[in-house]
């Protein structure tokens, strides 16, 4: 190699050096940061709730911080997400306040495991929903959800929410909306997608009623909620719990059910549709149970 080229190549990983030796500083100091902030939430929810609560936060920072490295270096991947194609070793935990969630959350696109339980029964088990036409209800939108209605172009997506913030981004036709006091005429929606929202609706039983007034005798609701495993019966907290996501209520699999009374229904587990490497693969625990009602 002549020397000019020499000279040329050294100069050339000399500034790459000095940027790696630059960048090197930013990550520390974005580390620290992190770290301080991690801190100062875990003494807050230590003072405001409790160990219990700084336990589960300490927890899920720590053991999510070993995640991202182990997803880097994995080169046999564990699991799948169906909803955006990721492959690692392991998906994220989540933080319930005074509980964790583990193998919970998509590392690329955030879907959970009621978005990759949705995702797949959808698209593989249900040949109603490519049928369906007219208007569909979104509660709380969720991008995971908003993209599986997108791929019926029979249906025109409506989105809701009793908080505006929530809505206010979306593109298309989004209102503010009560569950408990729908702005709907009656057999309005040929299809409703209401996803871990139940939980948040002061009367639930109210809100299921008029999911049934709004919805077409044609059209099918998509209903899951939040299980609490162990749980003998549904126990409501009065107020919403800010520990939970500002949960009314705690819903027991148990007695669920008795609250879609309103509705005919199917209940679909992932056992019904995906085989054991499959609900290993997707990471889909039996707590994710989908109710398909209609009228």
């Amino acid at each position: 190699m002549a020397p000019e080229c020499c000279l040329r190549n050294i100069g050339f990983l000399g500034v790459q050096r000095g940027i790696a030796e630059r960048m090197i500083p930013i990550k520390i100091r974005a580390t620290a940061r992190g770290a301080a902030d991690a801190g100062k939430v875990f003494w807050l929810r230590l003072r405001r709730s409790g160990w219990v609560s700084a336990r589960a936060y300490a927890h899920y920072v720590l053991i999510n911080a070993w995640l991202r490295v182990r997803n880097r270096l994995a080169r046999r991947p564990r699991v799948e997400c169906p909803c955006c194609g990721w492959r690692g070793y392991e998906f994220r935990t989540i933080d319930c306040g005074t509980f964790t969630v583990p193998s919970a959350e998509c590392p690329h696109c955030r879907a959970h495991e009621r978005h990759r339980m949705l995702h797949i029964y959808l698209l593989r088990a249900c040949p109603t929903f490519m049928r369906l036409s007219g208007a569909a209800l979104h509660f709380a939108p969720e991008q995971q959800v908003g993209v599986l209605i997108a791929r019926n172009p029979g249906l025109k997506c409506l989105h809701t929410d009793y908080a505006l913030d929530m809505i206010r981004s979306h593109r298309g036709t989004a209102f503010q909306c009560d569950m408990q006091h729908l702005a709907l005429a009656d057999n309005a929606v040929h299809a409703i997608f209401c996803l871990h929202v139940l939980e948040h609706v002061p009367d639930d039983r109210r809100g299921i009623a008029e999911l049934r007034r709004v919805l077409h005798p044609d059209g099918a609701a998509y209903i899951m909620v939040p299980f609490m495993m162990g749980w003998a019966k549904t126990v409501e907290f009065g107020r919403p719990d800010p520990e939970i996501y500002d949960h009314y209520r705690g819903y027991s699999p148990l007695d669920f059910e008795e609250r879609l009374t309103p509705f005919s229904y199917e209940r679909i587990d992932p056992k019904d549709f995906l085989d054991p490497e499959e609900i290993r693969r997707y990471r889909v625990p039996p707590s994710q149970v989908i109710f398909r009602c209609v009228k």
